[in-house]
């Protein structure tokens, strides 16, 4: 299934034109891949790319770089996003074109 970059869930969150920062130094934005909307993590260390995967985030090299992505289907990734919020709470929510 291609992902659409919105993902619902029970904080009717939508990623389209937003940063959302955790904390942490996470950020959850919506990344256009090979034709593809995906949200994508950033601003992980190594030490917690294990921890993140566990939680559901799958990993892809893309350039030589590890990059970290959300389920796409609605339910995995509503799911995911939810534990990420709940280990990392939201801190603040910043329009695509200030962040």
């Amino acid at each position: 299934s291609q992902s659409t970059g919105e993902v619902g869930g029970p904080f009717g969150v939508r990623i389209r034109q937003a940063v959302l920062y955790l904390a942490d130094g996470l950020q959850l934005r919506r990344s256009r891949l090979m034709q593809v909307n995906r949200i994508e993590l950033t601003g992980f260390g190594s030490t917690a790319v294990d921890r993140l995967k566990a939680m559901g985030l799958f990993s892809e090299i893309i350039s030589w770089k590890l990059r970290l992505f959300v389920p796409d289907d609605i339910v995995t990734g509503s799911a995911v996003i939810e534990r990420l919020f709940e280990r990392h709470p939201l801190t603040r929510i910043a329009d695509l074109k200030a962040a």
